[in-house]
């Protein structure tokens, strides 16, 4: 069922199409009063809501950080061997020293993200991980849909 873009209300009848601030919405009676009104839509049981196209909205973006696997030397070590690469072999391959890598698999020295993705490459394995953070309210919000209401300050 279609909801009031501002209050959330489920809308039934008569909604209407209103213009905020620039932005086009679809609310209920009481959202409308004192707005600017386009048009209407019935949501009426007997017909099906109609489709309204929107433009769409661009994505927020989301903050991704990449890490080194944990066991990163062990992984690389295990890659060189199977391949029958040298130390020396996958240091001229990565364009690094020899003493760099032996620290690496050592587990001395970790690789940057950048070496990390050259080690990925030749050797063919996932030593980078991305970790998304996503900033949650505390509470269940599994149910509660978020409308523009709870977001905007309205000016009267």
């Amino acid at each position: 069922m279609a909801k009031c873009e501002l209050c959330g209300r489920e809308l039934q009848g008569l909604a209407y199409r209103i213009r905020l601030e620039g932005a086009e919405l679809i609310v209920c009676p009481a959202c409308a009063r004192g707005k600017t009104i386009v048009g209407t839509i019935n949501f009426s049981r007997t017909q099906p809501p109609r489709q309204i196209k929107t433009a769409p909205k661009p994505k927020k973006p989301v903050e991704v950080e990449q890490t080194i696997v944990e066991n990163y030397g062990d992984i690389i070590r295990n890659a060189r061997e199977k391949m029958g690469l040298t130390r020396d072999m996958l240091a001229a391959m990565v364009g690094e020293k020899e003493s760099i890598i032996r620290r690496i698999e050592a587990g001395q020295l970790e690789p940057t993200i950048e070496l990390a993705r050259k080690l990925e490459k030749v050797l063919k394995i996932k030593l980078v991980e991305e970790i998304i953070d996503y900033e949650m309210e505390s509470g269940d919000l599994k149910n509660y849909d978020i409308t523009l209401g709870d977001i905007a300050e309205f000016k009267d």
